[in-house]
C-alpha cells in the first residue's frame, strides 16, 4: 500500500522528472489544492499525458504491480470535483494500492 505521503512524494519526484525534461517550465510544489487537469494547471497535454505515464511507472516500482491511471475512474472517485487535484489523485492513489486486485486498464 502507498500512503498518502508517499504519493505526494510520487508526485513531487514526477514534476521535477518533467521539469528536467523541459515538460515544465517552472518547478512545481506539489500541494493537495495544485490542480493536474483542468483550468489553472501548469501541465499541458503532452505533459499530462507523460505523468501519468511517470505516475504508472513509479507505481509499479514502488508496489510491483501493474497499476493504472484509470481518468475515468479517477472522476468517479472525485465526482464533486471536475478538477483532477494532487490531494484526488493521492487519495486515488491510496486506495487502489491498498486493494489486492489488479486494475488493467
Amino acid at each position: 500500500m502507498v500512503s498518502k505521503e508517499r504519493a505526494f512524494e510520487l508526485i513531487q519526484d514526477s514534476f521535477g522528472s518533467l521539469q528536467r525534461a523541459g515538460l515544465l517550465a517552472d518547478k512545481i510544489v506539489a500541494s493537495a489544492e495544485t490542480v493536474l487537469l483542468g483550468i489553472g494547471s501548469p501541465l499541458d497535454s503532452i505533459g499530462f499525458v507523460t505523468f501519468i505515464a511517470e505516475m504508472e511507472d513509479r507505481l509499479y516500482r514502488e508496489t510491483a504491480r501493474d497499476i493504472y491511471l484509470i481518468l475515468d475512474d479517477i472522476h468517479t472517485f472525485n465526482i464533486e470535483n471536475p478538477y483532477l487535484t494532487i490531494d484526488a489523485l493521492a487519495r486515488y492513489i491510496v486506495m487502489i494500492t491498498g486493494s489486492q486486485k489488479e486494475k488493467h486498464g
